[in-house]
C-alpha cells in the first residue's frame, strides 16, 4: 500500500498568489522509515533543525526571510519564528537554501517517490460551473479532484491501494458541526454555509467513491460540486474511503511535501511575472535546481495534472507545465 502525504500551497487570498496547488508524495509503506530518516538528516545539515517533530519546518517563513528579508507578520507566528527558526538559519545564505531544496528533490529521485500534484490557475473562472456558485469552494474542489485523478492513475499502474494523509484542518471546522454525520458534513447546505477545505475535500472524495457505496442515497450527490466532462473517469478506484487528517507538525513527510510544492509554485509564479519576483531570481534560475527538476519531470518522478476547458466542459489533463521552461 502507498501512503500519499499531502499538502497545499497558494491558498493565500492575496491577488499575486495565482496558482493553487494540491499534491502529495506517494511513499510505499516499505520505504517510509528509510525516507523519513534520510530527509531528517538533510534538514539537520542544511537548516540546523535537529527534530522536525519538535520544530516544524515552516518553509514559507524560511524562504521569505532568506530571499526577501521578511519575517511573519502575525504575532504568534513571529514569536515562534524568532524563538525556534531564526536562531538556526540566521547565518544561512540563499545558496544554502537552494542546495537544501535541490537535495530534497534528489532524495525523492533516489527513493523513486513521486510527487503528484494538481494546479489551478486562479485567474480561470470555474465557480459558475457548479450549483453552489462559490469561488472558494470551486477552486478547492477542482484542484482536489484533479489531484485524486492523478493519484488514482498512479495507483492503478502500481496495482496498489492508497491512503491519503492530509494536513489537519480540524481547528478550522466550527464546533457546532462536531456531532454531524459524514453525510451531513458534506451536504450542499453545510458546505455552502461553511466552505471549509476539509469539508470540500471529504465531499469530492465521497463523490469519487459513490460507485462502491450502493447504500448511500445517490440523490444527496445528484449534483457534483466539481463537475467534469467524463463522469466515470472521476471515480477513484484505488483510494481508501477516508482521509487521514494529521497535524503537519507531527508528520515529517507532510512537511517535506510542503517544501517541494512551495518550491514549484514559486518557480511558476516567477516564470509568470519575472519583474514582480526579482527577489527570488537567483533561486528560480539556479541551473542545478532547474536541471534536477527537468530530470524529475522527464522521468515522471514529478507528475502534474490541471483542469482545462474542452468546449463547454472541464476536464483533467496530465501536464508538463514546468518542464516547458526548466
Amino acid at each position: 500500500m502507498y501512503l500519499i502525504f499531502t499538502d497545499e500551497t497558494g491558498t493565500s487570498i492575496q491577488k499575486h498568489t495565482i496558482f493553487l496547488m494540491y499534491g502529495g508524495l506517494a511513499v510505499h509503506e516499505s520505504l517510509i522509515l528509510k525516507f523519513e530518516m534520510q530527509v531528517t538528516r538533510i534538514v539537520q545539515e542544511f537548516l540546523n533543525i535537529e527534530n522536525m517533530l519538535e520544530v516544524e519546518v515552516h518553509f514559507t517563513e524560511i524562504f521569505n526571510y532568506i530571499f526577501s528579508n521578511k519575517k511573519p507578520s502575525k504575532a504568534n507566528k513571529l514569536k515562534n519564528f524568532e524563538d525556534k527558526i531564526y536562531p538556526q538559519i540566521k547565518n544561512k545564505t540563499q545558496q544554502d537554501i537552494i542546495n537544501f531544496v535541490d537535495e530534497l528533490f534528489q532524495a525523492i529521485s533516489k527513493f523513486n517517490i513521486p510527487l503528484l500534484f494538481a494546479t489551478i490557475d486562479k485567474r480561470d473562472d470555474f465557480h459558475n460551473r457548479h450549483h453552489l456558485q462559490n469561488r472558494e469552494i470551486s477552486y478547492n474542489a477542482y484542484v482536489f479532484k484533479a489531484f485524486l485523478n492523478i493519484v488514482d492513475r498512479f495507483l492503478t499502474l502500481k496495482n496498489e491501494m492508497g491512503l491519503l494523509v492530509a494536513d489537519d484542518f480540524v481547528n478550522q471546522i466550527p464546533k457546532k458541526l462536531s456531532k454531524f454525520t459524514l453525510l451531513e458534513l458534506i451536504s450542499d447546505k453545510t458546505i455552502k454555509e461553511n466552505p471549509k477545505k476539509e469539508l470540500i475535500y471529504k465531499r469530492v472524495l465521497a463523490e469519487s467513491l459513490l460507485w462502491k457505496n450502493p447504500f448511500i442515497d445517490k440523490d444527496i450527490f445528484k449534483k457534483s460540486i466539481a463537475p467534469l466532462k467524463y463522469k466515470f473517469e472521476a471515480n477513484s478506484l484505488n483510494i481508501l474511503d477516508n482521509i487521514n487528517f494529521i497535524s503537519s507538525k507531527d508528520s515529517i513527510i507532510n512537511q517535506i511535501t510542503d517544501i517541494l510544492l512551495y518550491t514549484i509554485r514559486k518557480i511558476k509564479e516567477y516564470e509568470d511575472n519575472k519583474e514582480q519576483y526579482q527577489d527570488i531570481k537567483e533561486f528560480c534560475e539556479n541551473n542545478d535546481l532547474r536541471k534536477t527538476l527537468r530530470f524529475l519531470y522527464s522521468t515522471e518522478i514529478i507528475k502534474e495534472s490541471k483542469i482545462i476547458k474542452r468546449g463547454s466542459d472541464l476536464d483533467v489533463e496530465m501536464s508538463g507545465i514546468l518542464s516547458d521552461f526548466v
